[in-house]
């Protein structure tokens, strides 16, 4: 059996996102609950920086055109109308990581909600080696258990930690952690880091 090679993925923890100033917060999504992770993720991310596993987090990213208006938005424009105007813009304080978080080691940029649709994660994932996907980060029912269910397709074993995950919807959330169960494993981060050791 081949050894098991862990990739640590923190999901769209970013600042338009999670931070009351962010454009999430000023379209009316209350990120109050995504406080608790935060810490939780932190002290994850350092666990696995000290046994050099690597840490990748995605972004979400909104492309603009050479005017400066949004393009390719896809189902975020009926979704989320406000992100036409605002939010996630490559090189912006909103699109960028939470200082709250140490900095990934790689950071991906996404385009809804799958990591891996259209983006360079699987050439990041096989280039290290990885083998076992820990999942941690927002939102549970968006990128989370889209990504998840797509690198199952792919071969990845697959570990979400209930702890280290949320969103802004208590139900959808709920709902994905028990779609993510039955795809992969579901973990506490207590429990994920007895068994790396």
């Amino acid at each position: 059996m081949a050894e098991e090679k862990y990739i640590l993925m923190v999901m769209d923890m970013q600042n338009d996102f999670c931070s009351e100033n962010g454009v999430f917060a000023r379209n009316g999504f209350d990120p109050g609950p995504i406080g608790p992770i935060i810490p939780r993720i932190g002290n994850l991310m350092n666990f696995c920086r000290e046994r050099r596993i690597p840490i990748v987090a995605s972004q979400l990213t909104i492309l603009t055109d050479l005017d400066g208006g949004a393009m390719g938005l896809g189902h975020l424009r009926d979704l989320r109308p406000f992100l036409v105007e605002e939010g996630f813009r490559a090189g912006t304080w909103g699109q960028e990581t939470i200082d709250d978080l140490p900095q990934p080691d790689y950071k991906v940029r996404k385009w809804g909600y799958s990591a891996m649709h259209q983006t360079e994660l699987e050439k990041v994932l096989r280039s290290l080696g990885g083998t076992t996907l820990v999942f941690t980060g927002i939102a549970t029912n968006g990128v989370v258990e889209g990504t998840a269910r797509d690198a199952v397709a792919r071969e990845f074993d697959v570990i979400t930690l209930s702890d280290c995950v949320m969103g802004y919807n208590m139900a959808l959330h709920e709902a994905s952690l028990k779609n993510l169960g039955n795809v992969g494993k579901l973990m506490t981060s207590e429990e994920v880091m007895k068994r790396i050791g």
